[in-house]
C-alpha cells in the first residue's frame, strides 16, 4: 500500500520497515556464502593437481549434467605479439592437425610445408609488388603439392566421432583457448586427441586460413560499431600491449611469418604456460593417470615473464571522440584505471560499481534514468590480467538533452558515492545482491566454465577466488569511499560520440588457385590406432518427462513444473503464458515497457531498490509463442519476493514519460537496423519463407507504437493474464510451499483462455528467383540459399531430413565447411540450417533448408558457383557422414537442459503436443542411418527442389550479368522486407 509520510504512524511504520529490512538483509548476507556447504554438487570445488611436466590441472566435479568440458588455455595472446597477429594466426592453424593428425604421408608432405615457410618468410622481407606476386604464386604451386597429403578436417571429425560438440577456440589478449564439450565415455580419446594436437602441431593448409582471416578482418570492418571500438581501444590503452587487435595490423596480416609463429609456439606452448580445466561429469582422482600419460607428454618448461608497461596517463582536459553512423543520438561518458583481479581493492570497487548502477537499475546513476533526466546512464568494467579499467556512460534525453548537463549529473552521483551519500541498506543489498549473481555465475556449466578460464589466465587459483568472493560480506562504507575517491580521481578521459564514419580498411586477397585435397574423407594412421580404444556405448541421456520433473495442475489452465536446485537457495520463477507475438504483435513492446514502469504505490526506482533488498529480480520476455515473467531470488525470501510479485501483476502502472523513452529507443533501434548486413538477410530470409508474415514486415511499427499509450501496454499485461498458464519453478522450497505461494498471490481463477499454437506457414514454392539487397558500404556480402523440401511427416523421416542436413552444412566437417571455407577459402562462415515445425504440431508442413555464406564482395560469384555446384552434384564422404551422425547424437545428449530449464523444456514440449523427449525415437533411428540415406534424402528432395538465392552485398564489386544466370534479379528495397 502507499503509506503518506506526514502522519506520527507513518513515520513509524517506515522505521520498523527499515529496521526489518536491514536485519534481514544481514541474515543474507551471513547465510549466503555458506549455503553450497550442504549442496550435492558443489560447484565451489576445484581439484588442483601438477602434472610431472609441470602443466596445471583443474578439475571441477559436477554429475548434474551427462557431459564434459575441456578447455586447454596457453597464457598467451595478442599482448604477447602486439599487433602482428601472431597468436591468432596460431589459433587457426590448431585445427590442421599434427605430423599424425591431417595426413596420409607426413615424410613426403613435410618437404613442401617446409618449403612453403620459407616462402612467406621472404615474402614478409619483399617489398616490390612484382616480386611479391611471384613469391605468392610459388606458394601456390606449393600449396598445390602440399595438399596432396593432406586429409581436411580430421582433427574436426574426430572430436566429433568421439562425443564432442561445440569446437571452438579464441584467442584474447591474456590467453588463446581451446575448447568444447564431449560426452563423458570419451574422455580418453578426448585427452588423447587435444594433447596430441599440443605436441607437434603442422603449418598445414596455411594458405586457407591466411584468406580465412583476411575475411575475418573484413567482416569486423563492416560491423558498425567495429571500427569505433577499436578507435576507442587506440586511445584508452596507448602506450600498452593492449592497445592494437588481437587479430593484428593489416600489414602485418599481409605477411605472415611462419618462422615467428613456430617461435611463437616453441616460447609459449609449454606445460608450465599451460593450464587444463575439466569441469562436470567427471572423477578428478580416476582420471590424473590417463591426464599423466597424455597431457604429460607436453614439453615442459615456462614461458618469459612478460614485460612491464606503464600504467595510461590521461589529460582530463582532452575529449576523444568516436564516430559512429547514427544520427540525433548524443553520447559521452569518462574512463577511468581499475584495481586488477589480483588487488585487495578488487571487491569493493566491484561494489561500488554496482552502487552506481546495477542489473536492478537500482543504482545512483540508475536513479537518472529512472527519474526521466536522461535516457540512459551505466557503468563498465573491463579486467585484463595487467591493466583494468572502468567508467560511466550516458545517452542525454533525445532531442534537446544537454551533453553538459548529462554530465554534471553523473558526476554529481559519483560524488555522492565518494562523500558515502548512500545508505547502510543500499551497500547491504549490492553485497547481497553480488553474491546472489556469482552463485547463479558459478551453479551453471555454461558460465562456470569462462570463471575458471579467466581465474587461471589472469594468475589466480581458485582458492584465491573463492577467498575473494566471501570477502565482499566484510566489505563496509569506508571501503567503498575509500576506493571510489582512489580511482575517480582526477585521470581519467572524456569520450564524446559524434556523427561519421571509419574508413574501411581493405585486405585484397592473393590470387591464389584454390586447393583441393584428394584425401578429403580419408583416414590418417593415427585414427586408425584411435579405432581401437575402448570405450562404452551409452545413449544419449533424454528427458524423462515424469521423473526429471514434478508436474501439478493448480487450474484447469496452470499448470506447476518444479525441479529441485542442488547447488544453492536460489529459487527462478517462470510464468509462461502460452500467447506470443504471433498471437499479438505487442506482446515484444509490452515486454519492454514493462521493464520500466513501477506499480501504484512504487515507481520504478522505489519498487527495483525492495526487490534488490530482498535479493530478488524481475525480468520481462516476449517470442513468437510465448510471454515470460521472470523471478528470482532467494527461497528463504520466496514468500516475500512472491508478494512483489503479486503487487505487479495486479497494480503496474503506465509512465507516459517512460512510453516516450522507449518511442526513442524504438525509433533508434529502427535507424540502426540496416547498417548491419546480417539484420538485412534476416529480413529478405523471412521476406521469402513467409511473405508478409514475416516478422520484420508483420510486426509493431513505430507508427504504430505512435498511436498508442502506455496504459494501453499495461492493459494489454492485464488481458494476458487470462492466458493459459505454465509456471516454472527451480529451487529447494516442497511443492506444497510453492505452491501455496502460487495460489496466494496469483488469481488463477482469472485464466480461462486456452492455449492455441499458431504458426506462419512456409509460403508455396515460385519460380527460383534471386533476391538482391545492394549495400554500397559493405567489404563483405552475405549470400543465402532458400530450399523448399516436401514434409517429413514421420520420425524416421525427420531423422533422414536432419542427417542429410548436418552432413551438408552442419559444423566444419561439413560438405559445405569443406568445399567453400576449407579447400577455396571463399567465405569466412559457411552453414546450413534445416527449418522444421514440431512434428506433433503439423506433420504435412514442407521442411526449409537455409545455407549461407560470409564472404568478401569480390569473391562472391565464385563462392556462390561452389555452392550451387554441390547443390547440383553433392559429394559424397563416408567419413563425414558417420562424423555427421555421431555430431546429431552428441549434441541430444551434451544439450540435456540443465535443472533451471528443464521444467521450462517439458513445458514447451507438452505445448507442441509431447509427451515425452521428442528425440526419443529419433535418437533410436539415428545409429540405423548411413550414406544410402543421406544419398536417397539428397536424390529425392533436395537435389531438384526449388531454391532461391538471396545476396546483400555491394552491387559495384557483384558480376550482375554473372548473377542473372541463377534466375530473374529481384532488387529490394528497405520498404520490401522491413516495417
Amino acid at each position: 500500500m502507499h503509506l503518506r509520510t506526514d502522519s506520527y504512524m507513518t513515520t513509524q511504520l517506515n522505521l520498523m520497515k527499515k529496521t526489518l529490512l536491514i536485519i534481514v538483509m544481514v541474515w543474507n548476507i551471513c547465510v549466503s556464502i555458506t549455503v553450497n556447504a550442504t549442496a550435492e554438487y558443489n560447484p565451489l570445488k576445484v581439484t588442483e593437481r601438477k602434472l610431472k611436466n609441470g602443466l596445471t590441472v583443474w578439475i571441477n566435479e559436477d554429475r548434474s549434467l551427462p557431459k564434459v568440458f575441456g578447455a586447454v588455455v596457453v597464457r598467451a595472446g595478442a599482448r604477447d605479439c602486439p599487433n602482428t597477429g601472431i597468436a591468432h594466426y596460431f589459433e587457426h592453424i590448431m585445427f590442421k592437425g599434427t605430423d599424425k593428425i591431417g595426413t596420409v604421408d607426413y615424410q613426403a608432405e613435410k618437404p613442401w610445408l617446409d618449403s612453403i615457410a620459407a616462402q612467406y618468410d621472404l615474402l614478409a622481407n619483399t617489398h616490390d609488388e612484382a616480386s611479391r606476386y611471384k613469391i605468392q604464386n610459388n606458394i601456390n604451386r606449393l600449396n598445390q603439392k602440399a595438399g596432396e597429403y593432406a586429409i581436411p578436417n580430421e582433427f574436426t571429425n574426430l572430436i566429433s566421432l568421439y562425443g564432442g560438440t561445440e569446437l571452438n577456440a579464441y584467442t584474447s589478449f591474456d590467453e588463446t583457448v581451446y575448447h568444447n564439450f564431449f560426452s563423458p565415455q570419451f574422455i580418453a580419446q578426448w585427452c588423447e586427441l587435444n594433447s596430441e594436437r599440443l605436441i607437434s602441431p603442422v603449418f598445414r593448409l596455411f594458405q586457407g586460413e591466411l584468406e580465412t582471416v583476411y575475411e575475418e578482418k573484413n567482416m569486423m570492418n563492416d560491423n558498425m560499431l567495429g571500427a569505433a571500438m577499436q578507435r576507442a581501444q587506440e586511445l584508452v590503452l596507448k602506450g600498452t600491449p593492449y592497445a592494437y587487435p588481437v587479430i593484428g595490423s593489416t600489414e602485418n596480416l599481409k605477411n605472415p611469418r611462419l618462422s615467428e609463429m613456430r617461435a611463437f609456439y616453441d616460447k609459449y606452448y609449454v606445460a608450465g604456460n599451460m593450464g587444463l580445466i575439466l569441469c562436470g561429469d567427471v572423477d578428478a582422482d580416476a582420471v590424473m593417470p590417463l591426464l599423466e600419460k597424455t597431457f604429460g607428454r607436453i614439453k615442459p618448461g615456462m614461458a618469459p615473464t612478460p614485460k612491464p608497461f606503464r600504467q595510461p596517463v590521461f589529460n582530463p582536459n582532452e575529449v576523444a571522440r568516436l564516430k559512429l553512423p547514427v544520427p540525433i543520438v548524443k553520447g559521452a561518458g569518462q574512463v577511468y584505471l581499475a584495481p586488477a583481479d589480483r588487488s585487495e581493492d578488487y571487491m569493493a570497487f566491484e561494489i561500488a560499481l554496482s552502487i552506481l548502477s546495477n542489473g536492478s537499475n537500482a543504482g545512483l546513476l540508475d536513479s537518472l534514468v529512472n527519474e526521466n533526466k536522461m535516457l540512459m546512464s551505466g557503468v563498465r568494467g573491463m579486467t585484463l590480467k595487467d591493466l583494468s579499467m572502468a567508467g560511466f556512460g550516458y545517452v542525454p534525453n533525445i532531442p534537446f538533452g544537454s551533453k553538459r548537463k548529462a554530465a554534471q549529473q553523473c558526476l554529481e552521483q559519483i560524488e555522492r558515492l565518494k562523500q558515502g551519500h548512500f545508505s547502510e541498506e543500499v551497500l547491504t543489498a549490492q553485497k547481497l545482491n553480488y553474491i546472489r549473481d556469482k552463485q547463479r555465475m558459478l551453479e551453471d556449466l555454461g558460465s562456470r566454465r569462462f570463471v575458471l578460464i579467466n581465474a587461471f589466465s589472469h594468475g589466480l587459483s581458485w582458492d584465491e577466488m573463492m577467498k575473494q568472493y566471501q570477502s565482499v560480506e566484510r566489505i563496509t562504507k569506508a571501503d567503498i569511499m575509500r576506493v571510489a575517491n582512489k580511482y575517480f580521481g582526477n585521470n581519467y578521459l572524456k569520450i564524446e560520440k559524434k556523427f561519421g564514419s571509419y574508413p574501411k580498411e581493405k585486405i585484397s586477397q592473393p590470387n591464389y588457385k584454390p586447393v583441393a585435397p584428394i584425401h578429403a574423407g580419408a583416414k590418417s594412421d593415427y585414427a586408425r590406432q584411435l579405432e581401437q580404444m575402448p570405450f562404452r556405448q551409452l545413449p544419449p541421456r533424454l528427458v524423462d518427462f515424469e521423473k526429471d520433473v514434478t508436474s501439478l495442475q493448480l487450474s484447469p489452465f496452470t499448470h506447476l513444473y518444479t525441479t529441485r536446485n542442488p547447488y544453492n537457495d536460489l529459487f527462478q520463477l517462470e510464468l509462461i503464458f502460452h500467447k506470443g507475438t504471433m498471437e499479438d504483435k505487442r506482446l515484444e513492446a509490452v515486454a519492454d515497457y514493462l521493464d520500466m514502469v513501477g506499480v501504484n504505490t512504487l515507481s520504478k526506482h522505489q519498487l527495483s531498490k525492495q526487490l534488490e533488498a530482498l535479493g530478488a529480480r524481475l525480468s520481462f520476455s516476449a517470442n513468437s509463442h510465448s510471454f515470460s515473467v521472470v523471478l528470482s531470488g532467494f527461497d528463504r525470501n520466496f514468500s516475500s519476493t512472491m508478494q512483489l510479485l503479486k503487487t505487479f501483476l495486479s497494480t503496474a502502472k503506465a509512465d507516459d514519460r517512460k512510453y516516450r523513452d522507449m518511442l526513442k529507443a524504438f525509433k533508434i533501434g529502427r535507424m540502426a537496423f540496416f547498417k548491419d548486413n546480417g539484420n538485412i538477410a534476416n529480413a529478405i530470409t523471412e521476406k521469402v519463407m513467409f511473405g508478409n508474415k514475416s516478422s520484420y514486415i508483420d510486426h509493431l511499427t513505430l507508427d504504430e507504437l505512435k498511436g498508442m499509450s502506455g496504459q494501453q501496454l499495461i492493459d494489454l499485461f492485464m488481458e494476458l493474464q487470462n492466458t493459459e498458464m505454465s509456471v516454472v519453478y527451480s529451487g529447494n522450497l516442497s511443492n506444497e510451499e510453492v505452491s501455496a505461494g502460487i495460489r496466494g498471490n496469483i488469481n488463477l481463477e482469472r485464466i480461462t483462455v486456452p492455449h492455441l499454437f499458431d504458426y506462419r506457414r512456409l509460403e508455396a514454392a515460385g519460380t527460383p528467383a534471386v533476391y538482391f539487397f545492394d549495400n554500397p558500404k559493405a567489404r563483405q556480402a552475405i549470400i543465402r540459399t532458400y530450399s523448399l523440401l516436401p514434409p517429413a511427416p514421420t520420425e524416421e523421416g525427420r531423422a533422414k531430413t536432419q542427417l542429410w542436413g548436418n552432413y551438408f552444412g552442419g559444423g566444419m566437417s561439413s560438405i559445405l565447411f569443406q568445399d567453400i571455407r576449407e579447400f577455396r577459402s571463399y567465405a569466412y562462415s559457411s552453414s546450413g540450417s534445416l527449418y522444421a515445425l514440431p512434428l506433433r504440431v503439423d506433420p504435412h508442413e514442407p521442411l526449409a533448408y537455409i545455407t549461407q555464406l560470409g564472404t568478401q564482395a569480390d569473391k562472391s560469384m565464385s563462392a556462390l558457383n561452389v555452392l550451387d555446384s554441390i547443390f547440383n552434384d553433392m559429394p559424397v564422404r563416408e567419413s563425414n557422414i558417420a562424423a555427421s551422425k555421431q555430431r546429431i547424437i552428441n549434441a541430444i545428449n551434451n544439450e540435456y537442459p540443465n535443472f533451471r530449464s528443464i521444467g521450462a523444456y517439458v513445458a514447451l514440449r507438452r505445448a507442441e503436443g509431447y509427451t515425452d523427449d521428442p528425440y526419443l525415437e529419433r535418437s533410436a533411428i539415428l545409429p540405423s542411418l548411413g550414406i544410402n540415406d543421406v544419398t536417397s534424402v539428397y536424390n529425392s528432395q533436395v537435389k531438384y527442389a526449388p531454391r532461391s538465392i538471396i545476396v546483400v552485398g555491394d552491387r559495384r564489386k557483384i558480376d550482375m550479368l554473372q548473377l542473372s544466370k541463377y534466375g530473374r534479379i529481384v532488387e529490394l528495397k528497405k520498404a520490401d522486407i522491413y516495417k
